[in-house]
């Protein structure tokens, strides 16, 4: 078996999730990638040799917290529209508070859902596109988020340089990472799917 070294480094802290995330460059060519929760550990390695070398960026967007901004502007209009078209003062004091209350609930939910949908950096595979890394952007610090990415990319970039198998061959490697990473639970099973299906496709042209 070949010596472990270890290249570079890099660990992000999300408390407000009560999570860790510890990423490891090593070989020149692997990432570990171990996630702690209140769930448990995670911990799976990836070639880079499958990886695209540009990742995607954009917003992760917490589903739960956009349904409740939705509802309590939803319900601050409606009592707003009601109070504008009944503008009597025993109207106006008794929706008032509610209206006042419901800015608040619109506001907080504004706050939360932009604090729990990150920025986030995704490696997707070669041909299937599919998400097998992710990381928040700027975390631990600009600085060494930076840094760490310039090197995974630098590396993942190099790798597929290298490679010396055919577009098939490469397929078919994909194709029995991503069932390996399926049957660790580490992507969904409707993920490795669709991106089966775009590896088909593509051996079909």
């Amino acid at each position: 078996m070949a010596t472990k070294v270890t290249n570079r480094v890099m660990t992000q802290d999300s408390r407000f999730k009560g999570e860790k995330r510890r990423y490891e460059i090593y070989n020149n060519k692997f990432i570990k990638v171990n996630i702690h929760n209140i769930f448990g550990d995670r911990v799976y390695h990836i070639n880079m040799d499958i990886l695209e070398p540009w990742p995607s960026e954009h917003r992760k967007l917490s589903p739960r917290w956009m349904l409740s901004l939705t509802y309590f502007s939803l319900a601050t209009l409606i009592f707003s529209v009601y109070l504008y078209l009944h503008q009597d003062q025993n109207t106006l004091a008794r929706l008032v508070p509610f209206i006042s209350l419901f800015i608040f609930l619109t506001l907080g939910s504004l706050l939360m859902f932009l604090y729990r949908s990150p920025n986030v950096y995704e490696f997707r595979t070669r041909y299937g596109a599919c998400v097998v890394i992710s990381f928040l952007q700027n975390n631990p610090s600009k600085k060494e988020f930076k840094n760490f990415m310039d090197e995974l990319k630098m590396r993942v970039l190099a790798a597929s340089q290298v490679i010396t198998l055919n577009m098939q061959q490469m397929m078919e490697i994909e194709l029995e990472e991503l069932n390996r990473l399926k049957n660790q639970n580490i992507i969904f099973e409707n993920d490795c799917i669709k991106a089966k299906k775009r590896i088909k496709q593509m051996t079909l042209h």
